[in-house]
């Protein structure tokens, strides 16, 4: 099988698309034949070797896929070689085989293509269980979302939609909003931590899913509300913020981080309990993501590249042989 392959750890231009061997099947696990493999930035981080901890070479990066099931190991009852699947990993998703754990792998919905399949897990997952798992989100609570037309960012808003929140979305790209919050703010609106305020009576915000980091976690971790949370799920900015102590005590304020690889190893059974309730989702027409744009596994470490120098602005995905067959 062919697969991209990091031998030294760098930026993705380093990644090699070779032959290699195909993996061995313990029980419990199933084979997939990938179809497609969703792209996301922190691919890159392990390529670079910043994964903690970081992955030893060589190794296929990637945490997501969608395919068909070719063989069963030992153990194995839920699936059956043929089903159309979705998976989720630590790493290895760019190849054209990948051997998964049950426990992390899902049946596609039929009005679901693989495309799509492909991208699904990790930016759900990472909004529905940072979301409902970590931040405890309630129905009316007041919700701000940065970054909230990237891939992780939309997939929050609709959860947050579906889970009765009141959503203020703060983006650049208000027309490609998945849905409609109750709110929309520009990042670089000045005063935005006024216009924040002032869009909450002067209480503050209940909640706020961080994707972007730097002025945009300030301005909001400055205007919480009385036992408000900040998730701090990425820093697309590159940026670290740096805030106050002080802000927590005054509000019983709370800084939560969230990770999704952890969630992988260290509870096994949460994450297929959060892929059935999003798909469920998905099937009644509550969740809409957007089709993604496909792209050769071939040119999977360019078009990394071009995804973390922020020149690919649309949710793309790679593409096996197996897709065209």
């Amino acid at each position: 099988m062919k697969a991209l392959v990091c031998k030294v750890y760098g930026d993705p231009s380093h990644l090699v698309y070779e032959e290699v061997p195909s993996p061995i099947l313990p029980a419990g696990s199933v084979r997939i034949a990938v179809h497609a493999i969703g792209i996301n930035r922190a691919d890159a981080i392990q390529v670079a070797g910043r994964s903690q901890p970081a992955i030893a070479l060589p190794f296929s990066p990637g945490f997501e896929c969608s395919g068909t099931v070719i063989e069963c190991g030992p153990e194995v009852q839920a699936f059956h070689p043929g089903e159309r699947v979705l998976a989720i990993m630590s790493y290895g998703a760019y190849a054209e085989e990948v051997v998964v754990p049950t426990a992390h792998v899902a049946h596609i919905p039929p009005t679901m293509d693989m495309l799509t399949a492909a991208a699904f897990p990790v930016a759900h997952l990472t909004a529905y269980l940072a979301l409902v798992h970590r931040g405890q989100i309630k129905p009316g609570e007041t919700l701000v979302i940065s970054g909230a037309t990237g891939k992780v960012g939309s997939a929050a808003l609709e959860i947050a939609t579906r889970l009765g929140a009141t959503v203020i979305a703060v983006t650049g790209r208000p027309e490609q909003l998945q849905a409609a919050p109750t709110m929309v703010l520009h990042p670089h609106q000045e005063d935005l931590a006024a216009q924040l305020m002032a869009q909450t009576s002067g209480q503050g915000v209940d909640l706020v899913f961080d994707t972007v980091g730097g002025n945009l976690f300030e301005a909001a971790w400055s205007c919480l509300a009385w036992e408000g949370r900040v998730l701090a799920v990425g820093f697309a900015s590159g940026q670290i913020p740096q805030f106050s102590l002080l802000q927590a005590l005054r509000k019983n304020g709370a800084v939560i981080g969230f990770e999704l690889g952890g969630y992988l190893t260290r509870n096994l059974a949460l994450t297929p309990q959060a892929l059935t309730t999003l798909l469920s989702w998905y099937e009644k027409g509550e969740l809409t993501p957007r089709s993604p744009q496909a792209y050769p596994l071939a040119e999977g470490g360019n078009i990394l590249q071009r995804l973390i120098d922020h020149k690919i602005q649309e949710k793309i995905v790679l593409r096996t042989s197996h897709e065209q067959e």
